[in-house]
């Protein structure tokens, strides 16, 4: 017999970005790791990873996690009702992107719960080039904030396995059992 039990639970506008980007930021630090094991393992040139794209007019691997990092300085300050900053360029270099991950996941870190509390009830004016409107706080969460995110996540990972790497769902997924307390299947 299966029984579920459901329960109430609220989550904040920090439970759902905060923890999840830095989960995120761990994933895309671990595709830096594969990225540069598969270099080593076919005797590319060190970097050559790094400019891969999955499509012609798609970012490369490494632009992927520069990109990555200037939305979720961008999505944040928005959602903390402050300027966002300008996009910054990092050295197409493993430890620069590795650096880069670092500092955001700091940030990250360092945001209160009060700082974006009540981030869904603001109305925010987003400009080109993704969609140009203004979005009510849950809907900029739910239908731009995190897909961004995700997507350039996803896209390194395809990217990765285009080249040959051996990962799959489970590296996508990250570490879940600092989550969860035990393993997952």
């Amino acid at each position: 017999m299966n029984e579920r039990m459901e329960v109430g639970v609220s989550l904040s506008v920090y439970d759902i970005t905060v923890p999840v980007m830095v989960h995120g930021l761990n994933v895309m630090d671990d595709y830096l790791d594969h990225a540069q094991a598969l270099e080593r393992a076919k005797g590319f040139e060190p970097g050559r990873i790094l400019g891969e794209r999955l499509a012609p007019d798609m970012l490369t691997f490494g632009r992927q996690f520069s990109v990555g990092c200037n939305k979720v300085d961008a999505h944040m300050a928005n959602l903390m009702l402050r300027d966002p900053p300008a996009p910054r360029t990092t050295l197409m270099m493993y430890p620069a992107l590795k650096g880069r991950l670092l500092e955001t996941r700091g940030f990250l870190q360092n945001v209160q719960p009060d700082e974006i509390a009540g981030a869904q009830s603001h109305t925010y004016a987003l400009t080109p080039p993704i969609v140009r409107g203004y979005f009510g706080g849950d809907d900029y969460i739910r239908h731009l904030v995190l897909p961004d995110f995700f997507f350039h996540i996803s896209i390194a990972h395809a990217i990765l396995r285009r080249v040959g790497a051996k990962i799959g769902k489970r590296n996508y997924l990250g570490n879940l059992t600092q989550h969860s307390g035990g393993a997952y299947s």
